[in-house]
């Protein structure tokens, strides 16, 4: 199989380049500055260095929120190929600005601080007078902890809108939640979080972000907090991210998602080699990608039901507890305390009657 990471070539892309070597039998790291895509009524192409670009099995977009529009239609030209896209069209719109993620955490039931978005800066210095503080201003996109600035009262949250609309800045208001300069940086790949740290600021910086002066340590999450997390990846429609999060009174709230997380940082925090859990992902999704073919609809699976005894359902599962559907506990005869031996294994649980010869 081969691999394709298409990049601004950083450290963390060449990392996982070498890991994925191991794996995969071509692996090409892509300079995304040197693709383009020509669009016309009769066809459409993806250039590389002026030449089409080779067909790859699974094709990994990172870099950063300014090349959101190449990256959108990078990935929009190549779905619907037999190729496995980590990171589809829609997440780049949605996790490169900061209040459409809140949009998408807020519909898929993902806790997060509250937030506010105003239409003009007259509008955004109204709400001012109206919320509590102190606050969290942030520019709707940007990484590695800029453009984050907190105000403790009105009168300083004013004076920086007024910096924000002299340089035309479209900005977000954001309730504060105190941790001690502390925020939690998790690493998601599919369902699983792979590699989690706690970052601490330095020197009053409300910022923890490693680029920023923060210290980072190995953070074992609990089960909310995981799930919030992988959630909250879902929520933006990207199979491989980080997640940001806050612990605090309100349990775990997620802070924002980020597609092109950078690696070295984490590496030292966890002693944990992060690009090759990622790579490993990354070798698993698309070799079953490629034996499954596209994803059946919902429809296909309802017709491939051959049984009365297969029930499709949602999985509900509240405080770490999975809940069976009613029809489900009726079908097995399963009764109040009977005594059951369960087997579980990844995507799968099996729970059948203890009998006692």
């Amino acid at each position: 199989m081969k691999l394709a990471i298409i990049s601004l070539g950083g450290t963390s892309s060449e990392l996982i380049a070498k890991e994925a070597k191991e794996l995969f039998s071509e692996v090409d790291l892509i300079d995304i500055r040197k693709i383009e895509i020509h669009a016309s009524s009769k066809e459409l192409k993806v250039l590389y260095e002026r030449k089409p670009l080779k067909e790859y099995d699974c094709i990994y977009v990172r870099g950063s929120f300014n090349y959101a529009l190449l990256q959108r239609s990078l990935t929009f030209a190549l779905s619907g190929k037999n190729t496995y896209l980590p990171l589809e069209t829609d997440c780049f719109t949605v996790a490169h600005d900061k209040f459409l993620t809140s949009l998408a955490l807020q519909k898929k039931g993902v806790k997060f601080p509250t937030t506010y978005l105003a239409a003009t800066m007259k509008a955004a210095k109204k709400l001012l007078e109206e919320i509590h503080y102190p606050i969290i201003m942030k520019v709707l996109s940007g990484t590695q902890g800029k453009g984050v600035m907190s105000a403790d009262s009105l009168s300083s949250a004013k004076s920086m809108l007024d910096t924000l609309e002299s340089l035309k800045q479209p900005v977000i208001l954001q309730e504060y939640i105190e941790t001690e300069a502390t925020d939690i940086r998790a690493i998601v790949a599919g369902n699983k979080v792979i590699s989690c740290m706690k970052r601490k600021g330095r020197g009053g910086d409300i910022r923890a972000n490693i680029h920023q002066g923060g210290i980072g340590i190995k953070y074992d999450l609990d089960y909310a907090a995981e799930n919030a997390a992988i959630k909250a990846a879902k929520a933006v429609g990207a199979d491989i991210c980080a997640v940001d999060l806050l612990e605090g009174v309100k349990g775990a709230l997620v802070l924002e998602v980020n597609l092109s997380p950078g690696l070295k940082g984490i590496m030292e925090a966890t002693k944990t080699n992060v690009p090759k859990k990622v790579a490993n992902f990354l070798y698993k999704k698309t070799a079953e990608f490629k034996k499954s073919g596209k994803e059946k609809d919902v429809n296909d699976i309802i017709k491939g039901i051959k049984s009365e005894k297969e029930v499709l359902s949602n999985v509900d599962i509240k405080a770490g507890k999975i809940r069976l559907p009613e029809l489900v506990t009726k079908i097995s005869g399963f009764t109040e305390g009977e005594e059951v031996i369960l087997v579980a294994e990844d995507g799968k649980i099996e729970v059948r009657r203890h009998d006692i010869h």
